[in-house]
């Protein structure tokens, strides 16, 4: 399941290009793997993924940052190529990508952004060092559960990781949480690449099932609210997080207050669906608060 180069649009392979680097830092006891783009002198630009992912997700994203921030995508603890502690606590999450923010670019604010569970690690950010952040916006993660939730794959999640005989078996049974068609094949292929490894005379999922298990509170409406730094909401139109009713609370409790993005044709996974229109939705917001 290898994808030809020339399958990539000329964009991406732009990207793809554009220089990175990697490194890892301990917080904590944890050894958090990072990627890093553009200019270590610029404004730090966070930008976390969700559940089961890691910062590979946003390898078709950060380029576009990379002039105007330095930008870093961590892998959370039991995902990516970090450590695998058993200590998943999603405020630990938040004290992870801060950290890390913190010591690549100290005595600045970062922008934080994060989809899907990366926007609730974002929320808790902001609510424990929001003074010490620049914003945060939140993708594709709900102020509050919707009416209508059908219940997560990763409340079942087998807690022993699945090893696969070969890399193409694999990658054969790689799929996105929520389920969802995907119009960007390629960037569905570029992770599935990036979510396994070799061990134990097979292939696995890089992260540890046991991080998949940690529930998350069912509004975060006052947290919002309450927040010590600038803050704004992005979902995808199609999406299933985002429901009426979602929808119609944000309407009443934040007016004014935060400002809020619909990215058209994009279900759940934006990036996946059309992430050209998530990269102008990000920096129309970010311009507005520079």
């Amino acid at each position: 399941m290898t994808f030809p180069q020339t399958d990539f649009p000329h964009w991406a392979q732009t990207a793809l290009a554009e220089s990175s680097w990697e490194g890892f830092i301990d917080v904590d006891g944890a050894w958090i793997h990072y990627i890093t783009w553009g200019d270590v002198t610029k404004p730090p630009l966070v930008l976390i993924h969700g559940n089961a992912a890691c910062g590979e997700w946003w390898r078709f994203i950060a380029p576009f940052f990379a002039e105007d921030y330095y930008v870093i995508a961590p892998d959370l603890a039991g995902m990516g190529d970090s450590s695998h502690t058993g200590r998943y606590e999603r405020e630990r999450y938040a004290q992870q990508v801060v950290t890390v923010a913190q010591t690549l670019a100290p005595g600045r604010k970062p922008l934080l952004v994060g989809h899907s569970l990366g926007g609730m690690v974002a929320i808790l950010a902001g609510n424990a060092y929001g003074e010490q952040l620049a914003g945060i916006v939140v993708v594709d993660w709900p102020p509050q559960e919707p009416e209508l939730k059908d219940p997560s794959p990763f409340d079942l999640a087998n807690p022993q990781p699945r090893i696969y005989p070969d890399r193409d078996s694999a990658l054969a049974r790689f799929k996105v949480v929520p389920k969802q068609d995907v119009n960007c094949a390629f960037y569905l292929q570029h992770i599935a690449q990036h979510s396994i490894k070799a061990e134990d005379g097979g292939w696995r999922w890089k992260f540890d099932p046991a991080a998949l298990s940690q529930r998350r509170k069912p509004s975060f409406v006052s947290d919002l609210l309450a927040m010590r730094c600038p803050v704004a909401l992005m979902w995808g139109a199609l999406t299933a997080r985002f429901d009426d009713s979602v929808r119609r609370l944000c309407r009443e409790k934040f007016p004014g207050i935060l400002p809020m993005t619909e990215i058209p044709n994009s279900r759940h996974h934006v990036m996946l669906d059309d992430p050209l229109a998530l990269v102008t939705a990000l920096r129309t917001q970010l311009a507005n608060w520079r």
